[in-house]
């Protein structure tokens, strides 16, 4: 029989999702973006350890997003 009142500690809560990148002054939304690659491209990202992977990723659409999208549009 399943628990009818779970309760999730504190602890548990966070070890749940990894933080990768400690050095964020923003939060994280809660919608995560996906999207399919070319599997070349696919494949090479997959190489990298997640960890790795997940802090080239959110650095290099971060600095795409403000070079191309953010500054362009406030000047």
């Amino acid at each position: 029989m399943t628990n009818p009142t779970p309760v999730q500690s504190e602890g548990f809560k966070k070890q749940q999702f990894k933080v990768y990148d400690e050095e964020l002054t923003e939060p994280l939304s809660k919608k995560v973006t996906g999207l399919k690659l070319p599997q070349s491209i696919h494949d090479a990202l997959h190489a990298l350890p997640q960890e790795e992977r997940v802090k080239y990723l959110r650095r290099v659409i971060c600095e795409a997003v403000k070079r191309d999208l953010i500054d362009q549009h406030s000047t």
